[in-house]
């Protein structure tokens, strides 16, 4: 995966709630010494790479929201009729889109890495293999999933924003 933004700053030292809400890509990365990795990348192309892997991070996000990410699976799966890499509603602007980012070096490592779903412009097919996610900003992202399925992947965290936001709105009325 190839990130063409500013350079990688190594801070394992940044609190959840410093880049929460700009939070752009968590990517699963291998670090020569470290191992399994994630590289936080915001809004603004800052980057950073945290210690942990990319389930750990997420759990972390999700806890900050107050989210049960089980139940959000199944929700949000059922909705969409799939089980696995079902995208993931935290809040009105943090929906994430699970997308294959890396070959594992290991078998329990993850490959996927999740990209916040209002920040794609496009899907871009490469040469062999796979595909280029742009993002706002100019941030690209090198997918290893064929650009239909990334594509149906993005169809799918639109729905599920769609779906998240509605749910949000509905109210409990009282009649009098």
């Amino acid at each position: 995966m190839r990130i063409t933004s500013n350079p990688t700053i190594n801070r394992s030292d940044r609190t959840l709630e410093s880049y929460i809400h700009r939070v752009a890509l968590l990517q699963p990365i291998y670090e020569l010494g470290g191992g399994d990795m994630t590289r936080v990348v915001l809004e603004d192309g800052e980057s950073w790479v945290d210690p942990r892997p990319v389930t750990v991070v997420l759990k972390g996000i999700a806890r900050w929201f107050g989210v049960d990410l089980t139940a959000l699976r199944e929700r949000y799966g059922e909705i969409l009729g799939r089980k696995l890499n079902v995208p993931l509603p935290l809040s009105p602007k943090l929906v994430l889109l699970p997308l294959k980012m890396r070959t594992p070096l290991v078998q329990k490592d993850g490959t996927t890495g999740y990209v916040v779903t209002r920040l794609v412009e496009r899907i871009v097919p490469v040469a062999g293999p796979g595909c280029n996610v742009e993002l706002a900003g100019g941030l690209r992202i090198d997918c290893l999933q064929s650009p239909e399925h990334a594509l149906q992947q993005w169809r799918n965290a639109r729905i599920v924003q769609t779906f998240y936001r509605d749910s949000l709105q509905l109210g409990v009325t009282i009649e009098r």
